[in-house]
């Protein structure tokens, strides 16, 4: 039986992408694994493989398509079947409600054969006032969900902003530009997370001295001997593998009513690309020493802000790490990165006056700042794992083990 090809959820908000290139023709045989069609999107360029073996019966979507998630690109089957043997449930058209499901304020169900409707777009449509069927009008033939929701919603608000331009004398000196692509994405993003998860931020101060030291001492040497340049990153990446060793729930994620606890320690890394901010992947981080953590961080940053990431790049991360600091910032309450659990901020290291042993001394000084998702992470236990973390920071050389 045909089966179709669907632009997949790729995630970090991102809702729709642009059919680059397809790597198979027409007629030709496909294995399942095998690299099938590359999709340009907001924030990576994705090369998606077949999920299944056979030929390729169709292309619906030719290269310069934009396309939804969840939206049929391709047809796969066996070699002389006929596509119109494949479902056609995801192609639906909307057709007019009768008068007794017209009456009804809302859609009790969230799949009727004219409509179909996720059961969240029903709620968010309510919440707003929408009539679900002025939406479905909007996107004739596609499932209605959070996305559709959400776009209907922009449209409108900006027929109102327009409307408020045009009025004499009103907005003469101000710019509208709409909310779209990686900048939309992001607002998405980090308003769901605020919605979803019970944030809470603790922060502690970190002695860097030594730190610093063994960085100046060891920096041209990795330099010439491995190539890249020796920042604190690599180091507060083992720090925070050190830290879930002892604390496994900062690693961990809430899915519906159950707690997954991952085994291996994703580290996301945040990277400012300019237009947008992505968090590429470091997988298995506590598998790794400093010189490969530093290697992957680097290559990791340039292929994000050239456009050149994958889909593999940005995804599984179970914790994040984003560093202001290189841009002088001291402290912050970062927002988590959904569906994980916790993210570690990492601040400018400056020479700051301290006191030890009764006297004033000039010691090199970082904030760290840990949001952590209340429902699952106690207070106590993101406290004792940022302890953790500045106790490797401050005792650096440990971290050079493998």
């Amino acid at each position: 039986m045909p089966v179709e090809v669907q632009m997949p959820s790729i995630g970090l908000s991102i809702a729709e992408g642009t059919i680059d290139r397809w790597l198979k023709k027409e007629g030709d045989s496909v294995a399942k694994g095998e690299l099938l069609v590359a999709i340009l999107t907001e924030k990576v360029t994705v090369e998606i493989p077949a999920e299944v073996s056979g030929v390729l019966l169709k292309i619906l979507c030719p290269a310069g398509t934009k396309v939804k998630v969840g939206q049929t690109i391709a047809i796969i089957g066996e070699a002389g079947e006929k596509v119109e043997e494949v479902p056609k449930a995801a192609e639906v058209q909307y057709t007019p409600l009768s008068q007794s499901q017209a009456a009804a304020p809302h859609l009790e169900r969230a799949d009727r054969g004219d409509l179909k409707v996720s059961p969240l777009a029903l709620k968010m449509a309510e919440e707003h006032g929408l009539d679900i069927r002025e939406v479905a009008a909007r996107y004739p033939g596609e499932k209605i969900g959070k996305r559709e929701i959400l776009g209907f919603l922009e449209e409108r608000k900006g027929k109102e902003v327009q409307k408020e331009t045009e009025a004499p004398g009103v907005g003469q000196e101000e710019e509208v530009r709409p909310l779209s692509g990686a900048l939309r994405a992001m607002a998405e993003h980090m308003a769901l997370s605020t919605r979803t998860a019970a944030r809470v931020t603790t922060m502690a101060e970190v002695d860097m001295t030594e730190l610093v030291k063994l960085r100046e001492a060891l920096k041209e040497k990795f330099k010439q001997d491995y190539g890249v340049s020796l920042t604190y990153v690599p180091f507060v990446i083992r720090a925070i593998c050190q830290g879930v060793k002892e604390f496994p729930i900062l690693n961990a994620s809430l899915r519906g009513e159950e707690v997954i606890f991952h085994r291996s320690v994703n580290v996301g890394i945040a990277v400012d690309t300019g237009e947008s901010l992505l968090v590429p992947v470091i997988q298995n981080a506590a598998q790794k020493g400093i010189v490969r953590l530093s290697r992957e961080a680097m290559q990791l940053t340039e292929k994000a802000r050239g456009g050149r990431l994958a889909l593999r790049d940005i995804q599984g991360g179970t914790i994040s790490l984003t560093n202001a600091g290189v841009y002088g910032a001291l402290l912050a309450t970062p927002i988590i990165h959904q569906p994980q659990s916790a993210i570690l901020w990492m601040g400018k290291v400056m020479e700051t006056p301290v006191v030890r042993e009764g006297q004033i001394v000039i010691r090199s000084m970082m904030y760290l700042c840990l949001s952590y998702d209340h429902r699952i992470i106690m207070g106590a236990q993101a406290v004792r794992f940022l302890q953790e973390v500045k106790k490797s920071l401050e005792i650096p050389h440990s971290l050079l083990l493998d």
